[in-house]
């Protein structure tokens, strides 16, 4: 089964994403995928912010949050991602799972 981890900040902004295990020859990997990259696209291509990739299984995806004057544009791209993510998830509850955790926060 195929993993996607969310990771929030302590004000609950997506800072970043990772995904194991998705496989790339069923429609939940392939779909998951193709949401990774065209959030990707448009963060670097729309909203000009740097974001850190690593093809390699898993896969990773850093979002650069220091430009506080784009919080809500980068909220919508990767709120609008996470939802679409589940969603999918929720189609294909045998082939992919989304978690998500608040890192940086120390109790």
């Amino acid at each position: 089964m195929g993993e996607i981890r969310i990771r929030r900040d302590e004000r609950a902004r997506v800072t970043g994403l990772s995904v194991r295990d998705v496989d790339a020859d069923v429609a939940a990997g392939m779909s998951a995928l193709h949401f990774l990259r065209a959030a990707t696209t448009s963060l670097v291509d729309y909203l000009h912010v740097t974001v850190e990739t690593d093809a390699a299984v898993p896969a990773e995806l850093l979002i650069d949050r220091n430009d506080v004057h784009l919080d809500r544009e980068l909220d919508a791209v990767l709120e609008t991602l996470v939802i679409g993510l589940k969603m999918l998830a929720e189609e294909y509850p045998n082939d992919l799972v989304v978690e998500e955790a608040t890192v940086g926060v120390e109790v």
